[in-house]
Parts: C-alpha cells; structure tokens; sequence
C-alpha cells in the first residue's frame, strides 16, 4: 500500500500522462506522432502498437498495475472513445473499461453508463 505522499505523487505522475494523452490530437498516420504517443504510453507499459493488440480482458487489468484510481481509469477511457473516431477497435476497449470500472469499483455511477450505452 502507498503511503499517502507516494501516492500523491503517483497520483499527479498519473494525471499527467493522462493529461499530456488528452491534449494530444490523434494522428496514426504520422510517425511523429506515433513517436510522441509512445513516448508517453511507454509510461504506463503499452506502446500504440500494443494498444492495438492488447485484449479488452488484459487492458484493465494493465491499466490497474499502474495504480490508476477509478477517476484517472475514466479520463484515460474518454481518451480512447475521442481517438475511437479514427482508430474504431478502440470504441471496444473503450467500453471494456468502462464496464470494468462500473463493476470493479463497487459505485454505481449514472455517467459511466451512459457513456456505455453511447458506445
């Protein structure tokens, strides 16, 4: 368990690779760009490519490792669903972790599923 200065640090080392992912306009077609996202996933253990592969089970439970709280778990799936208009398997993923969020984390949250049925 974190003791509660480690995890504030975690805690702002996470938000910013979730914000730093957010701000970043999604263009998999340029190299640049798949550089710089690797850059930044290669912080959570994934790189673009095996976003790609990893299954819908293995990513929440990836995600989880890296001691994302339910909060962080959300913004990262929000970035999914805005790259899902260009990127379509992660709209799955993306619904995946949202399920995995609503059931894991014990809260009933009105928002998630509406996210989930917006999928």
């Amino acid at each position: 368990m974190l003791n509660k200065g480690t995890k504030s640090e975690e805690d702002r080392r996470i938000e910013s690779i979730v914000q730093k992912l957010s701000s970043m306009g999604f263009v998999p077609e340029d190299a640049t760009f798949v550089e710089s996202l690797d850059e930044e996933l290669n912080k959570i253990g994934l790189t673009y490519q095996e976003l790609l592969t990893i299954s819908t089970d293995e990513l929440p439970k990836h995600i989880q490792c890296f001691n994302f709280g339910w909060d962080h778990m959300e913004q990262f799936t929000d970035i999914l669903v805005k790259w899902s208009t260009k990127e379509p398997s992660f709209k799955v993923k993306a619904k995946a972790l949202y399920q995995f969020i609503q059931d894991e984390s014990k809260a009933f949250s009105f928002n998630i599923m509406t996210k989930i049925s917006s999928l």
